[in-house]
Order: structure tokens, then sequence, then C-alpha cells
């Protein structure tokens, strides 16, 4: 097994994972979800459509969120590029790859290209948005998470290595990777310096796994359980709070009343430096988790589509999976706290 190969000198300069596009159900009841437990703030509100950004954000949105009947789905994921010549840049390069890309017409937004990784997951790329005034220090006014930023987002993919390849070759580096042996089931890779702006692991897929959001303290995340159970959104708690196994941060996983996952955490660690290397995690080693319980199975089960795009199941085979792994751990566990109670 080996990694793909990065390119320092990509086409074109992305420089991180910005916004994403979901549909809703219920507007408003989402909307009551990502202020008042999330903590976003309101950019701009019609009656289908709400875009929200995080109380540091001067962009006008990391999420936008769009009243539809059907199915809950996402339409995009969201990157920025840093000038606009960086736009016809990616057009040339898509183009001269054979992948289709065309130039649309956003909201809030300066011109925007649209395009599909090579797992099929819609993509977007933008230079410029709206801005406004960073309402961080209006702490007097932050309700919930008080969410900072949005982090990352991770999806499900039938075959990690194809899309690891494809975002490697824009410029993405791989901080952390896990594997089955010599199978590579989930890469975490990134353009800003953190470990990650998207992750992929194996499943069926293109699917949404997660969108994470960035708090300040550990005692934010606490509020946001707080205020969840009090505002009827307690049962939405799915996995956490916990530390990740690879040392990023904190976490919890909460369901919004969509269904859509969403991961709050603190600030993660720095990966800047040529030297800082991808670290790579083996599942038949050593138990990866720091502290906390292994994820539910709906954790691994249960994700999110994308609108008009085909779900592929992953192959099957031999070797270790991400969940089997950490079912066996979680059997263990109990088993041993059966022990010592005993």
């Amino acid at each position: 097994m080996s990694l793909p190969p990065i390119n320092f000198r990509p086409p074109f300069n992305i420089t991180r994972a910005s916004h994403l596009v979901l549909t809703s159900r219920d507007l408003a009841k989402a909307r009551d979800f990502y202020t008042e437990v999330i903590g976003l703030k309101v950019s701009d509100e019609t009656a289908t459509t709400i875009h929200f950004r995080g109380v540091e954000e001067r962009a006008h949105h990391c999420l936008t969120l769009k009243r539809n009947k059907e199915e809950p789905a996402c339409e995009r994921l969201g990157f920025r590029v840093f000038e606009e010549d960086d736009l016809e840049k990616a057009k040339a390069h898509f183009d001269q790859k054979g992948i289709a890309a065309k130039f649309v017409n956003v909201p809030f937004q300066g011109r925007t290209l649209h395009v599909a990784d090579a797992a099929g997951t819609p993509l977007e790329f933008c230079a410029r948005m709206k801005t406004g005034a960073r309402q961080h220090t209006r702490a007097h006014e932050h309700k919930g998470a008080a969410a900072l930023r949005l982090d990352h987002m991770q999806v499900l993919v039938p075959d990690v290595a194809a899309p690891a390849a494809f975002y490697a070759d824009l410029g993405f580096r791989v901080s952390d990777y896990y594997c089955a042996g010599e199978r590579l089931v989930a890469t975490f890779l990134h353009r800003k310096n953190n470990p990650h702006d998207i992750v992929f692991m194996t499943r069926a897929g293109p699917r949404l796994h997660h969108v994470g959001f960035v708090v300040a303290e550990m005692h934010h995340v606490v509020h946001a359980l707080d205020c969840a159970g009090n505002l009827g959104f307690g049962e939405n708690l799915e996995h956490g709070p916990g530390r990740h196994g690879h040392g990023h941060s904190y976490y919890v996983y909460l369901r919004d009343p969509d269904g859509y996952r969403v991961e709050l955490l603190l600030p993660p660690l720095q990966t800047i430096d040529i030297d800082d290397e991808p670290v790579r995690y083996d599942l038949t080693g050593k138990n990866t988790n720091v502290w906390g319980p292994p994820p539910p199975r709906s954790w691994f089960e249960q994700a999110s589509p994308f609108v008009g795009t085909k779900v592929t199941e992953a192959p099957a085979g031999e070797p270790l999976t991400l969940e089997k792994y950490l079912f066996a751990k979680a059997a263990q566990q109990s088993v041993s706290r059966t022990r010592r109670s005993g």
C-alpha cells in the first residue's frame, strides 16, 4: 500500500474547505438547531433558504439550507481558491483531464465553478464571497456552542485511494491515514494548516458522513449539549464526548433534525511543515481511541446522500474493516468492565 504522491505545485490554489449546501424538510426546526445548539449566525434568510456562518467567520456563509420536501441530501461541498484567476486555471485543469466543469451563478458568491471529484462527490469552487463583521467578540450574543468556523467534511466512498489521488494532485496533503493490513481504508487530507479539510472513509458512497465545526473550548461543547437537552434535541446526541485516537481534538457528534451528522471539535493540531509527514494507523494494532466509547453502528452505517449521485457499494474483502475493528474493541471493553465490576 502506498499513498498518492502530493503535487506541491498544484494547477490552482485551493485554500480551504469553505461551505456546503444541504436541503431540509423543516427549515424552522433546522434553524433552531443550528442557531441555538451549534451557535451559528444567520447571514441571510428567506422563506426557502437560510445562510449561516460561524461567529469568527467574515465570509457570508459556511452552511446553506434549502427547503425541499424530498429526502434530505447534500447539494455541494464548497472550497475556496485564493484568486479569481485560480478559477480559470481550475477550469483549464479539469478540461484537460476530461472532467466536466462549468461556471454557475450562486447567491452571495463570486464566480463559481461546479465539478465532481473522482468518487462523484459534487463540488464547487469560488474565490470571492460577500463578507460581514466577525461576531466572535460579541460574547453576550453567543448561543449554544458558539461555533467559530467550519473545519472539514467527511465523505464515505467505496474506494478511498481514488479520491485521495484526485485531491493530492490538487495539492492536498495527507495528515493521517488508516489501514487494514495493506488496504487503505481512511485518509485525512488538508490544504489549510490543520489535519483535515476533507476526510474519506471506506463505505458505500459517495455519501456525506459529517461536517465539523470548531468551538473554542470544552465548556462550549457541554453548553451545546445542555442547550440541546433543554430545546428538545437531547436525543440528537449520537457519539461522544470523547477524544479522537489520532489526537486531533475532543469531539462530539450530533444529528440535526434532517439527520445530517454534525461534529463539534476543539481547535485541531497544526500541520504546516514539509517534514510533518503522514501518520499511519493500523486497525489490526492497538486501540486507536484515547478515551471514550467506540462509535455506535449508526455512525458507520448511516450517512446522507448527495443530490443526483449514484451510491456504489464498497467491495467485499477479507481485510479487517474499521467498524468491525471498533465493534470488537467495544466487546473487549465491555468484558473488561464486567470483570472489574465483578
